[in-house]
């Protein structure tokens, strides 16, 4: 069989309209974009390939942080139209602070794409398939994505909303282009009539009505009817589609999922992500010998053994392994050693380094900090310990860049802080 071919746009796509949930006016554009580009977002300013590491799936939407206060809200059903119509790389202008709800579906965007029109690339798509169940979730809400070895992706979703007939059941789907379209685009959002006053209270649903939103006041549907008879379990498996899109991969996965929403989906896709990044680059993305390509640093000061997930400008997550062999447990604290808390920031800026100073390769540049803010240490580090080293970008300006960075010893916080660099001449810091 041969090998699938990426794909994108043939031209530009325009959809404008209110947001659902903040009530405004906003405008995005869908644009091509190169091979192994990805789906990216630019707003602002600012432009990121998206990732589960820009996501924060609410109860009733998922966000993406494109920089430092430019936030795109409801994102989940144009990109559950773009990944469930098979576009892999694209770049979306967003002007204003919400994708337009447009019927409150993904059917009018996948109307559009289907306009503008889909070519394949000269490049093949590669589709990641889990080795073992990956899952999240509790006992009220969860999700597994099994192996698919087929490299299918299917669904089966279990809704059980206890207030009306209308949001329970089970349903499978088995998904491409054609079925996305035909079963799963044109279901709309839902909600609660009881809990409609208490989201606009809370500053959310400005732009909902009965045409772009399923109202349910028990068994009743208000102001409508029904698409099919169980579209809000079809709107939970579209918003699905689009929240596990942040991967940028295709994935060969059968996902089962019993009452889960934005927050179940965006910690499975980060999970996913993971999964990927260490199956594609099992011993990191770069070892210590490109590290000391990259870095200054030398004995005793360089504290960052292995990069493990690497965004360029975007977030990085590294390793530092304590030994009790580290110079700096001889003499702090020696009956009871622990890692100082200023070594801890410091290989959270080796590391926030190395993500900033990608761009400038072999250009002679150093990432020098130039200030730090809300600095909290949780707890202890200790020898035997594997501090892993969370960095993501909070903004970048040219020379001048911000990251939010934390430590974690077996899940739990150790340090955090805000970074502040600034790029400089390597040669000049020298003289």
């Amino acid at each position: 069989m041969a090998a699938e071919k990426q794909r994108t746009l043939a031209g530009e796509a325009v959809f404008s309209g209110v947001g659902l949930h903040g009530g405004k006016e906003a405008r995005i554009v869908l644009r091509p974009a190169e091979p192994d580009s990805g789906l990216r977002m630019a707003a602002g300013g600012a432009e990121k390939r998206l990732a589960p590491s820009l996501c924060a799936g609410g109860g009733n939407c998922n966000t993406v942080t494109i920089a430092k206060g430019v936030e795109v809200m409801t994102v989940e059903h144009l990109l559950s139209a773009v990944w469930g119509m098979g576009v892999d790389n694209l770049t979306i202008g967003v002007d204003g602070p919400e994708i337009p709800g447009l019927d409150g579906s993904a059917l009018e965007f996948v109307k559009g794409i289907e306009k503008a029109g889909i070519v394949e690339q000269d490049a093949e798509r590669r589709t990641f398939i889990p080795r073992d169940p990956v899952s999240v979730g509790d006992a009220k809400a969860g999700i597994t994505a099994y192996p698919a070895p087929d490299g299918g992706f299917s669904v089966t979703y279990t809704l059980d909303y206890p207030e009306s007939a209308h949001a329970r059941g089970t349903g499978d789907f088995s998904l491409v282009p054609e079925s996305y379209r035909e079963l799963l685009a044109p279901a709309r959002t839902f909600v609660m009539r009881q809990h409609a006053d208490a989201m606009l209270a809370a500053g959310l649903g400005k732009g909902a009505n009965p045409q772009n939103t399923v109202v349910l006041d028990g068994d009743a549907v208000v102001g409508g009817e029904l698409r099919f008879a169980d579209e809000c379990l079809r709107h939970k498996v579209l918003d699905l589609v689009g929240d596990l899109s942040v991967v940028n991969r295709r994935l060969g996965v059968h996902i089962v999922a019993r009452r889960s929403g934005h927050r179940q989906n965006v910690e499975l896709a980060r999970k996913l992500w993971s999964e990927l990044s260490r199956a594609e680059c099992p011993r990191g993305v770069m070892d210590i010998r490109q590290i000391l390509r990259l870095l200054p640093h030398r004995y005793p000061f360089l504290l960052v053994d292995r990069v493990i997930e690497l965004e360029e400008r975007q977030r990085i997550l590294a390793l530092k392994n304590l030994t009790g062999n580290e110079t700096f447990f001889q003499g702090h604290f020696p009956g009871q050693p622990i890692m100082p808390g200023v070594l801890q920031i410091e290989a959270l800026a080796q590391a926030g380094a190395i993500m900033l100073l990608g761009e400038f390769k072999d250009q002679g540049k150093l990432a020098l900090i130039v200030g730090c803010d809300g600095v909290r240490w949780r707890r202890q580090v200790v020898p035997g310990d594997a501090l892993y080293l969370h960095v993501e970008a909070d903004r970048f300006n040219g020379r001048i860049g911000a990251v939010r960075a934390w430590g974690t010893v077996d899940g739990d916080v150790t340090v955090e802080a805000m970074i502040k660099f600034a790029i400089i001449d390597a040669a000049g810091a020298m003289s």
